[in-house]
């Protein structure tokens, strides 16, 4: 067992709801809920393999699931946030070990 790294506070949306499969278009991600940064906007770079697979599985589905069958955009995926859980943090932790 080892601790996983919680201490990235400003998350790109990406990692904050679209790895975890939340549609972009959910209530969650309204700016009620999710504190959206202005500088820096956005995230440099998304992992670029994993991204467009999860990409696909939200717009057109895959590993059994049918997808939310909608146009999934880079854009709204590389917005900054300030993380809203620790969720993406398992993701991002999750990615890194799939990786080794």
């Amino acid at each position: 067992f080892s601790e996983m790294r919680t201490d990235n506070f400003v998350e790109s949306s990406f990692w904050n709801f679209d790895a975890l499969f939340q549609p972009q278009q959910h209530p969650a991600r309204d700016q009620h809920d999710t504190f959206f940064l202005l500088d820096p906007a956005e995230a440099p770079q998304l992992p670029p393999g994993y991204y467009s697979k999860v990409k696909k599985v939200h717009s057109q589905g895959g590993y059994g699931s049918q997808g939310y069958r909608y146009e999934w955009k880079v854009e709204e995926a590389r917005k900054n946030l300030l993380r809203t859980h620790t969720t993406s943090a398992s993701a991002r932790a999750l990615f890194q070990l799939a990786r080794q």
